[in-house]
């Protein structure tokens, strides 16, 4: 039934994608300040990652509190680059901590640390990243180095592009947080890139996104998907942004997946802002029902002083429509601070009900240290 239904499925969404919204960024908070085009900012089309000579500025006049006149460039200016070459990286630290009936825990531990760098030329960008992934805090074992990220886009025009290479697949909102249900709630895990092929379109008022997932071909050992996404956004007006999404895949074991998602980013203010997304996860395992759920993720945040933002976040997870609870409920206020170029102070406290443990709220909390290069 499921394998019946995906042509149908493939011409609706690709459909849909012509005149909904889809925005991938690592921080679509920016569509309060009416940057609804990921491309703006970052060197992928997709969001995230690098940023371009332009994104450089916007984070010290937009998002930091404070800053000189070259903090915010690569290693604060004082080394001219290449004009073609565009440097990044993150080295991310987190101090964890959690209270529940029988227990209370805190760690400290490094949650990433790579470098990036992208060669930008009219005919081509080429983009590759290096660096060390702690895997399990409570483990070495599981300790690499990694290029989570090496894929070349060719642009086609003003306005069209393809990749190929190792990247996340573009889904959703593609927010930072990885702890999320729209993103660890479905499998998407750091580290979890695939190798892709993608055909993307960017105007002022729409972009279109067709991504060939092609798992992980060079690690035999790793339970990979396979399938295809589809993504479309629209700029209803210039801090108003609303998207579709659609994904097929089927991993390495043979489980089958289709996943359709809402998701949208709304500016009221340049102060005030909501994100959101809803995504419907149809799974059918080899030989087993197949069963449906659900995943969502909302946030509203204001913008205090320059640089400092006050948000809420409320998450649930259903895996099963047929079950009577949730497989998990999360909620609670968070503050966001970029005091320099640089610099991303984030904190966030949230109540978790996880049902298949307990129907008890525990408490949970996490302060995020983040360096961009």
């Amino acid at each position: 039934m499921m394998r019946s239904k995906r042509s149908l499925t493939l011409a609706f969404w690709m459909l849909c994608s012509s005149f909904l919204t889809r925005e991938a960024a690592a921080f679509p908070e920016m569509i309060r300040h009416g940057y609804g085009n990921c491309t703006s900012c970052h060197v992928s089309p997709a969001g995230g990652g690098i940023l371009t000579n332009y994104g450089r500025e916007l984070s010290a006049e937009v998002l930091s509190t404070w800053g000189g006149e070259t903090e915010h460039l690569p290693v604060y200016g004082a080394v001219t680059l290449p004009k073609s070459l565009r440097l990044g990286g993150d080295i991310r630290t987190v101090q964890t901590y959690k209270d529940t009936p029988t227990y209370r825990e805190g760690k400290y531990f490094l949650m990433q640390a790579d470098l990036e760098a992208a060669w930008v030329t009219e005919a081509y960008t080429a983009v590759a990243s290096a660096g060390w992934d702690p895997g399990s805090p409570d483990t070495k074992d599981d300790d690499a180095f990694v290029s989570r990220r090496h894929y070349l886009i060719v642009p086609i025009n003003k306005e069209m592009s393809v990749r190929a290479g190792r990247f996340m697949r573009n889904f959703g909102l593609m927010i930072p947080d990885h702890t999320s249900e729209i993103r660890r709630g479905l499998g998407w895990n750091p580290s979890s890139e695939t190798y892709n092929a993608e055909f993307n379109v960017q105007t002022e008022t729409y972009t279109m996104s067709f991504t060939g997932v092609g798992g992980r071909p060079d690690d035999k050992d790793e339970i990979s998907e396979k399938g295809f996404a589809v993504s479309g956004s629209r700029i209803i007006q210039p801090s108003f942004r609303v998207g579709g999404s659609y994904f097929y895949g089927r991993t390495t074991n043979d489980v089958g997946r289709e996943i359709y998602g809402l998701n949208w980013a709304l500016g009221f203010t340049e102060k005030a802002y909501w994100l959101g997304e809803f995504d419907w996860v149809r799974t059918a395992p080899e030989n087993e029902a197949l069963y449906e759920g659900w995943v969502s993720y909302n946030k509203a945040g204001y913008e205090l002083f320059k640089g400092f933002d006050l948000y809420l976040v409320h998450e649930t997870r259903k895996s099963d429509r047929n079950k009577s609870e949730l497989d998990s409920l999360r909620y609670g206020p968070g503050a966001q601070w970029s005091p320099r170029p640089h610099i991303i102070l984030t904190g966030q406290w949230e109540k978790q009900t996880r049902y298949i443990e307990s129907k008890k709220a525990t408490d949970s909390a996490w302060l995020v240290f983040q360096y961009y290069i």
